[in-house]
């Protein structure tokens, strides 16, 4: 294994990125009855490449969530080939999933998306409530499956407050000095 190279593909409809992932699909046989591989292409969100073979891709599918008031989550989907399962590309997708939507949300505040959520199914996932790409345990599916979601800062949770942007939602909390208090 070479070094793994991720690519965003995000809204970027580049034709090599979904011919690649289009046969990764075909040739595990993964999508849904129904789906095409065409169209799930519309929704990739970024690649994983070691060298020029697709290691991994995730998608995105930008829907509402009911138990949250129904705002807006981009629901990830990963897929790796098996022989790169347990390498953490599902993570390094995941991270760069988070960071290309949560930098799309603050550009297209009109789309209203509020974060990134993921039903894990595998029982490999989850060990822990908050993960390396900072999806963190909201709840189960009536299936047992865990619920994470990581949310982004910039839209209120209350209508009639202002979205912020980028640099007004990083954290300026100061951390706390070991030892004694001081006054």
């Amino acid at each position: 294994m070479t070094e793994i190279r991720y690519v965003p593909g995000w809204r970027r409809e580049d034709a090599a990125i979904a011919r690649d992932a289009a046969a990764l699909w075909r040739e595990f046989d993964i999508l849904p009855q129904g789906v095409t591989p065409e169209a799930r292409a519309r929704e990739i969100c970024a690649v994983a490449y070691d060298g020029d073979k697709l290691a991994g891709v995730s998608t995105i599918d930008i829907r509402p969530y009911a138990p949250l008031r129904n705002k807006r989550f981009g629901f990830l989907r990963v897929f790796t080939r098996p022989e790169y399962q347990q390498q953490e590309i599902a993570i390094g997708l995941a991270t760069l999933c988070r960071d290309t939507l949560e930098a799309w949300s603050v550009a297209n505040p009109g789309e209203k998306l509020a974060g990134m959520a993921a039903i894990y199914q595998s029982p490999k996932l989850g060990h822990y409530p908050i993960g390396e790409s900072g999806l963190t345990l909201i709840g189960y599916t009536q299936e047992g499956y865990q619920v994470r979601a990581i949310w982004f800062n910039h839209l209120p949770l209350t209508e009639g407050y202002p979205v912020r942007t980028k640099s007004e939602t990083t954290n300026t909390a100061k951390p706390a000095t070991k030892g004694k208090k001081t006054a």
